[in-house]
């Protein structure tokens, strides 16, 4: 498993095309594109819309499906979780809400599934944890399970929102999310130089197995 794990890895960090080259190789298409814009100009709105009295504008709106979808899938749950401070999971649902409606509303896509996208590109196969030999500190390469590997992508996807120009923090979370997707994030090179840690300290498990079998 590890070194089906240090492959995948290597081919990841040894790519020099820029991100956009990487995502479009990956199967994942650009959700912000200028015939996209076009399709959302000249064909009505699949998303289920609603009236807004205060300017008169249809805004997209979360169907029945979708609000059980907010609270059940595990994806959304743990970024609410990670968003949530002072126990007020009320107040950070209601922001990932808002931004899944922003990312609805500027792209015409599927917010779920753009979400889930953006989370598996920034999400590393592996990490490192700190280890001793003798006086000497290395770092060690471990495989991470699919809930770290999100945990992971989720820190730093908050961490670059956080850098943002916007005012409301929906608006800096779908922005992100989406350049992500578009591949000129700043959570892409995070996860690009994090696998190339994880190369260079490749035969520090050989090393700490042969300590440990002494």
């Amino acid at each position: 498993m590890l070194r089906t794990l240090f492959t995948r890895v290597s081919q990841y960090s040894t790519l020099k095309t820029p991100c956009s080259s990487i995502i479009t190789a990956c199967g994942v298409r650009s959700y912000v594109t200028r015939t996209q814009s076009d399709m959302i100009k000249t064909k009505a709105r699949n998303a289920p819309m609603v009236l807004n009295p205060e300017i008169g504008i249809p805004i997209p709106v979360f169907t029945e499906i979708e609000r059980n979808r907010l609270r059940e899938d595990p994806l959304v749950s743990q970024l609410v979780n990670l968003i949530m401070r002072d126990g007020k999971k009320m107040q950070a649902e209601r922001l990932v809400k808002e931004a899944l409606l922003d990312i609805r509303k500027y792209t015409n896509t599927d917010p779920f599934k753009l979400l889930s996208d953006a989370i598996d590109l920034a999400s590393p196969l592996m990490d490192t944890r700190s280890g001793k030999i003798g006086s000497k500190v290395i770092q060690i390469p471990r495989a991470l399970n699919l809930r770290q590997r999100r945990r992971k992508a989720i820190i730093w996807l908050l961490e670059s929102c956080d850098k943002r120009g916007e005012r409301h923090f929906h608006h800096r979370l779908s922005g992100e999310l989406q350049a992500i997707v578009n591949g000129n994030s700043s959570v892409l090179p995070k996860k690009l130089a994090l696998h190339r840690l994880v190369i260079d300290s490749r035969s520090n498990i050989r090393t700490t197995s042969r300590t440990f079998g002494r």
